[in-house]
C-alpha cells in the first residue's frame, strides 16, 4: 500500500501549554491562543461543566490517568496533538494540564497510524513532564523546553514516518486477524462488524449530517510496553483502510481508561462534552458508543453490505489471515463504498 507522506519542511509549527498547576493560583496559558488550542480548552471546559452536575465527581476526575489525543480546530486546518492529565490549582479549582504541538491538519489526515507511532516517545515524554511539573509545582519550563525541543521534528517527519509504516507493516504482517477479533468479544463485537461499522458509519454521518446523533468507537488497546501505541496504530490503519474510498475526513482520537482497561476512543465527528467526560472518569452512556455488532444497526440495510460482509467473513474465517493481509482485503471491500 503507498503511503503519501506529506512534505514537512516549512511545516508552521506551534507548541501550546494551558491548565491548572496544583500551587498556582492562576490559569497558566503558554502559546495558547492558536486557533487549534482555544477549541481544545473549549471542549475540555464544556466537559468539566457537563460532569460537574454530578456529586463527588472530583475523586473520580483525579484518579484518571493522563489521555493522549489528537483533535482537530473547529475549521479542520488544524490539529493540536497533546496530552491531557486532570489537575487542580491551589484553591482545588480543577481543570486539566494540556501540553501539545499545533499541527496542520494535512500533515495528519491519511497517515494518522503511522503519525501516532512515529510520535511514541513524543506522547511518553509529554505525559512524563506533566506529572512532573504538577507533583514539583514547577513552572512549566522543562515541559516548555521539551515541545520547544520538539520543534525539530519538522526536520524528521519523512523519515520518521517512513520507519513508522515499515515497524507497522511487520507488527500486523505477523500477527493473527483472529488475535484482535479475541479483543472485541467482551464488547459482543466481532471485527468483521467494526471494520464494515467503520466504512459504512462513515457514509451514513455523510449522508445524514448534523441530522444524526455524533457517536464513537470504542476499541480495545493490548497491555505492555510498547504494546498500547501499536495496537491504536493498528486500529486506525484498519479505519483508514475501511473509509479511503470516501475521500479524507478527519479521525478524532483519545486514549481513555475505563475499568483499568485502556481504549481508543475514535469518532469522524469533533468528540462532544458527553463522551470527553470519560477522561475524567464519567460512565459513558451507551447511546454514545458505536454498538458494532448490533444487528439492527441502520448502515447494515445498505444495499452493499450484505455482499461486502459475506467476503470479509470468507476471509476471516482463515486463522492463518495476519493483520496485513486483511487490511489489504479491507481496501478491495470498500472501494465501492461513497
Amino acid at each position: 500500500m503507498p503511503i503519501n507522506f506529506k512534505r514537512t519542511q516549512d511545516m508552521q509549527l506551534q507548541f501550546s501549554i494551558f491548565g491548572k498547576l496544583p500551587r498556582r493560583a492562576d490559569f497558566i496559558r503558554i502559546n495558547a491562543t492558536h486557533p487549534a488550542a482555544l477549541d481544545v480548552d473549549q471542549q475540555l471546559a464544556d466537559s468539566l461543566k457537563y460532569i460537574s452536575l454530578e456529586n463527588e465527581w472530583q475523586h473520580r476526575y483525579l484518579a484518571m490517568p493522563a489521555s493522549e489525543f489528537i483533535f482537530f480546530s473547529h475549521d479542520q486546518k488544524w490539529a493540536f496533538v497533546g496530552v491531557a492529565m486532570p489537575s487542580h490549582d491551589e484553591a482545588s479549582r480543577h481543570y486539566p494540564l494540556v501540553a501539545g504541538m499545533c499541527v496542520p491538519s494535512e500533515v495528519i489526515q491519511g497517515t494518522e497510524a503511522e503519525f501516532v507511532l512515529a510520535n511514541e516517545l513524543f506522547f511518553s515524554g509529554l505525559k512524563d513532564q506533566l506529572k512532573s511539573a504538577a507533583d514539583n509545582s514547577v513552572e512549566m519550563l522543562a515541559c516548555r523546553q521539551f515541545l520547544e525541543d520538539q520543534m525539530a521534528f519538522s526536520q524528521r517527519a519523512g523519515a520518521d514516518l517512513e520507519l513508522a509504516a515499515q515497524l507497522l507493516d511487520r507488527h500486523m504482517a505477523k500477527t493473527a486477524a483472529w488475535d484482535l477479533d479475541r479483543a472485541l468479544q467482551d464488547q459482543n463485537a466481532d471485527l468483521e462488524s467494526m471494520i464494515l461499522a467503520f466504512a459504512f458509519y462513515l457514509q451514513m454521518s455523510r449522508r445524514y449530517g448534523n441530522s444524526m446523533p455524533g457517536q464513537l468507537f470504542l476499541l480495545p488497546l493490548p497491555t505492555g510496553l510498547g504494546e498500547e501505541i501499536l495496537g491504536a496504530s493498528v486500529w486506525l490503519s484498519l479505519c483508514r483502510a475501511a473509509t479511503q474510498s470516501q475521500g479524507s475526513n478527519p479521525i478524532y482520537f483519545a486514549f481513555v481508561s475505563k475499568e483499568s482497561q485502556r481504549y481508543l476512543a475514535l469518532s469522524f465527528s469533533k468528540i462532544n462534552e458527553q463522551q470527553l467526560a470519560m477522561l475524567w472518569g464519567k460512565e459513558l452512556d451507551s447511546r454514545q458508543i458505536i454498538n458494532a455488532g448490533d444487528m439492527q444497526s441502520p448502515w447494515r440495510s445498505h444495499q452493499a453490505y450484505a455482499e461486502a460482509s459475506y467476503i470479509l467473513g470468507r476471509q476471516l474465517s482463515d486463522p492463518t489471515l495476519s493483520l496485513l493481509k486483511l487490511r489489504d482485503i479491507v481496501f478491495k471491500v470498500t472501494e465501492t463504498i461513497n
